[in-house]
């Protein structure tokens, strides 16, 4: 299995320009209350797109420190550099702890950047506010809605969504301090896949028909992290036995032949 991956992984050092190019976004958010960020505090920033009629637009990127530690919070996002040339963008951060807002921001880039500078995020207490959120007088009233409807979350798609690993072979992962954490984007507009396998960065090809699905061509990066190296070579190896997946609200299965549930991931709620 670690041979199957490493061919491919020695090739893109060769032919990544003609497969996929992969860019990153640097930046630093802080906050400038004097209060300490919890032990447990989560900070994520993510990438998305803005649509021409300024509405919130499909998310092409994410980090996450965890734990966040204390402001500044430096960060990088990995993103795909195959993009139209002037296409808005907007960088939004969150600083979460227990499933509290404690602080969000966000700011506009455009990309590719002129210049390699890392953007600055001033965040503020409490939540963000959402792009392009409907007006109220297009939501239906609570009390028209069937209420099991009401509260049940719909399922997740496969593509555009930020699949955050959190088990493999039925064992929680989490990720390393200052590492990044393992996960899995679909492209939306073609069937090429990008990500991280919580030390090096992937990218790869897919084949998805139902609920069938082949991954294939996944390489990365080759740089060696003082932890996690024993998960990423797991996680890499569930991959190459995927044979199709199940999404149940925001959660995903990814299965091999037999039906065995090789590797587990959660949709990450995005701002």
């Amino acid at each position: 299995m670690i041979q199957a991956f490493l061919r491919p992984l020695l090739a893109i050092t060769c032919v990544i320009g003609s497969y996929a190019q992969a860019a990153t976004l640097q930046g630093t958010a802080i906050y400038r209350e004097r209060i300490a960020a919890p032990a447990d505090a989560i900070f994520e920033a993510s990438l998305q797109k803005i649509q021409t009629d300024g509405t919130a637009g499909p998310v092409v990127g994410h980090a996450a420190l965890n734990p966040a530690g204390q402001t500044p919070f430096k960060f990088e996002i990995v993103y795909d550099a195959a993009i139209q040339p002037g296409q808005q963008y907007r960088v939004s951060t969150v600083l979460s702890a227990q499933g509290r807002v404690l602080f969000s921001g966000a700011t506009p880039v455009t990309l590719p950047q002129a210049d390699s500078k890392p953007i600055m995020i001033l965040m503020r207490k409490g939540a963000p506010e959402h792009v392009g959120a409907p007006a109220a007088s297009t939501v239906a009233p609570a009390a028209s809605q069937d209420p099991a409807k009401a509260t049940a979350k719909p399922d997740s798609p496969l593509r555009n969504t930020y699949w955050k690993l959190v088990t493999l072979h039925g064992k929680a992962v989490t990720a390393h301090e200052q590492q990044r954490e393992a996960h899995i984007v679909f492209s939306a507009s073609d069937d090429r896949l990008s990500g991280s396998s919580g030390c090096n960065r992937m990218m790869g090809g897919f084949e998805e028909k139902g609920d069938q699905l082949k991954l294939k061509q996944v390489a990365g990066t080759m740089m060696a992290c003082p932890q996690g190296m024993a998960v990423e070579t797991a996680f890499l190896n569930a991959l190459l036995t995927v044979a199709r997946y199940k999404i149940s609200a925001e959660h995903l299965d990814m299965l091999d032949a037999s039906g065995n549930i090789v590797a587990g991931f959660d949709a990450v709620a995005l701002q």
